[in-house]
């Protein structure tokens, strides 16, 4: 019985030993698997952020651009149009009451179309934001706000001469822009907030509306609708700056916006 048991005795040891080594092969197999995984996904988010900022780069090339063009050419054009017409009512001598009645409109139309592109001009290359930052950036947006909006606008700063690096301020100026737009075009809203709280390590953003809100996680899903893809892009831009937002809102019960993001930015692809 011993000469029987002898032979198990040692082949049990080297078996086991076997299985043993299999199943390390197989867990450290699976473990560099993951790995790897990682930093697949690693580098497909990387990608994605590389490509989104490229577009983001991309867009706001083309936005100065177009402001630039609007403002020194169409802009120009339209005074020197006044000018003109200045000029030929003066050679004219004494108009009648209609003729000078259709001046008069005629000036009132150019001014309000020179007005609306400067406002254009202005929502495409914010002039106050590269020079005076953030805050004062958001301050001319609060009030380039129309009266007819029937909206009021407030914003509310802890730190009113505080600067950060262009690429935030841009980006955040855009996220503001954007959500304020929204309430303008969707919100029936006749109130709206905007918050800005500088701490040490991070910038506190908040933007409130009294409108009829929206069902959140039911938009996100609309990815072909408009608002859809709007909040998508939100998120993705705060993605960008490492930063957080919570959204809040349910039909009938207005919405807000919390969004903080670290001051000290350790970017996740190129600079704006």
């Amino acid at each position: 019985m011993s000469s029987i048991l002898q032979p198990l005795l040692i082949i049990t040891p080297i078996i086991l030993l076997l299985v043993l080594g299999v199943i390390l092969f197989v867990v450290q197999y699976q473990k560099r698997l993951l790995q790897h995984q990682e930093q697949v996904q690693k580098l497909q988010t990387t990608r994605q952020y590389q490509l989104l900022e490229t577009t983001m780069q991309a867009q706001e090339k083309e936005r100065r651009r177009v402001a630039r063009d609007l403002h020194d050419e169409v802009g120009s054009m339209l005074s020197l149009v006044k000018l003109n017409l200045h000029q030929l009512m003066a050679n004219l001598g004494e108009p009648g009451d209609d003729v000078r009645r259709s001046e008069q409109t005629i000036k009132q139309l150019l001014d309000e179309v020179i007005g609306s592109i400067r406002r254009i001009s202005h929502d495409l290359m914010p002039v106050v934001l590269d020079k005076l930052g953030l805050v004062q950036g958001l301050e001319s947006l609060r009030k380039s706000v129309p009266g007819t909006s029937g909206l009021t606008v407030t914003l509310a700063c802890n730190d009113k001469g505080k600067r950060l690096n262009s690429r935030l301020e841009l980006i955040l100026y855009r996220v503001v822009q954007e959500l304020l737009n929204n309430t303008l075009k969707h919100a029936q809203a006749s109130r709206a907030e905007i918050g800005l709280h500088f701490t040490e390590h991070e910038v506190l953003l908040s933007f409130s509306d009294n409108g009829i809100g929206f069902d959140y996680e039911a938009q996100l899903q609309k990815a072909d609708y408009q608002a859809g893809v709007g909040l998508v892009s939100l998120q993705s831009r705060i993605n960008l700056l490492n930063g957080k937002m919570i959204t809040q809102s349910s039909a009938g019960g207005g919405t807000r916006f919390d969004i903080s993001v670290p001051t000290t930015q350790e970017t996740n692809t190129l600079s704006l």
